[in-house]
């Protein structure tokens, strides 16, 4: 044989055998890789869907809102479970472990739905409590409204009543659209200004009212002396708008008057604005040519109790140094006008001032008060005793 063609057919044989051997390793690492593709962990698609959807339920049912702290875990666990499963896609495949990423996900649901049960319970309970403390403030409201509002409470104690009163609205209009969390967090602070404005006011209105068994005793000297004198006497009730005119002891008349916008309070100086309190007489009456009001009658304020208060304030640094009494306070027509709008001295409807302005002449007395009885919502124990103890639990007229 040709050695040439020998060499030919060994070379071909071990060619075979190679190719043999690559043929079959080949195919057992094709094996290999199917084995290992067909053992390797699949991804848990599943219940990461589930998990989904129990987010999307629960914030549907703004769990979000009413159970944040178990809403805000359930999104946590549906972070970490997508990093999980992002971290082993990272991963060869066959060395992948989804294991993490399926607990995860699964806690993601259960934490979901809780947070959707606890939801609909505070939501409900939200629900009622702003019911229930809307009802409580509106009934503030009101009797904030009905005790001040002619009473010149201070600037700063209306203010925080009407920014209370603009969050009670703001919390009607949260409720009306079913968002019980900022309706309950509206009314909650309206509750506290409108409260604290409240309380402020009573106190301050009640601290005034403590003179009212004196205003009452002032009343029936003023009637007293009406009765000795035989003789006209006008007392006017400040809180009550009421002008009262007593004949020989007997009330003749009542009338309603308006004041000023600051009427509260003793005047105690010029350009205050505010009506005095005390025993007056008339100095002057004045007709249409002597008044710029259609009649008048002016009194004798500043009298000598009102310089000596004006001059002990101003001793004692209460009032500022270049201040003055002032003067010219008077009971003069042209009311009517549904407000308080004077400078200090009391109005009458023009009819209601013929009438008082025919009774009075010069001497008649005068006596102005804050209030001859205590409103029965601002009424303390400790007034309602002292008014018992005076004896004064009554009009000064009803004695009559």
């Amino acid at each position: 044989m040709d050695t040439a063609l020998l060499g030919e057919q060994i070379k071909r044989r071990e060619w075979d055998r190679i190719g043999l051997f690559l043929g079959s390793g080949l195919a057992f690492w094709l094996v290999t890789f199917l084995i290992l593709i067909i053992l390797s962990a699949s991804p848990p698609v599943s219940t990461f869907e589930q998990a989904w959807m129990a987010l999307g339920s629960a914030r549907q049912a703004e769990a979000n809102i009413y159970a944040d702290d178990e809403f805000r875990a359930a999104r946590k666990n549906w972070e970490q479970a997508i990093q999980a499963w992002a971290r082993e896609n990272r991963k060869l495949f066959f060395r992948r472990d989804f294991q993490k990423a399926f607990e995860l996900a699964k806690a993601t649901r259960l934490q979901a739905r809780k947070a959707e049960s606890v939801a609909a319970v505070k939501r409900d309970s939200l629900q009622f409590a702003a019911v229930a403390s809307l009802a409580f403030v509106r009934q503030k409201v009101d009797e904030f409204k009905t005790q001040f509002n002619q009473v010149p409470v201070a600037a700063g104690l209306r203010k925080k009543f009407v920014v209370g009163e603009l969050l009670m609205m703001e919390s009607e209009l949260a409720f009306n659209r079913e968002d019980f969390w900022l309706s309950t967090r509206k009314v909650r602070l309206a509750e506290a200004l409108v409260g604290s404005a409240g309380a402020d006011a009573t106190k301050f209105l009640r601290a005034y009212l403590l003179k009212v068994p004196e205003w009452q005793r002032w009343a029936a000297e003023a009637v007293a002396w009406s009765e000795q004198q035989n003789a006209a006497a006008i007392v006017v009730d400040k809180m009550a708008y009421r002008c009262y005119v007593y004949v020989a002891g007997k009330k003749r008349a009542e009338y309603p008057i308006e004041l000023s916008p600051r009427w509260l309070g003793h005047k105690r100086q010029k350009g205050d604005n505010a009506t005095p309190e005390g025993h007056y007489y008339v100095i002057k009456k004045k007709s249409l040519r002597n008044t710029t009001y259609y009649k008048a009658l002016e009194i004798n304020y500043p009298n000598e109790s009102d310089r000596e208060q004006f001059l002990r304030a101003k001793a004692q640094g209460e009032l500022p140094r270049h201040a003055q009494i002032g003067g010219l306070i008077q009971i003069h027509g042209d009311g009517g006008k549904g407000m308080n709008w004077t400078s200090g001295c009391v109005a009458l409807r023009n009819q209601d001032m013929d009438e008082i302005f025919d009774l009075a002449i010069v001497g008649t007395r005068v006596t102005i008060v804050g209030a001859l009885k205590t409103p029965p919502a601002l009424e303390q124990n400790s007034i309602i005793s002292a008014q018992k103890l005076n004896g004064a639990n009554h009009h000064p007229a009803s004695s009559k």
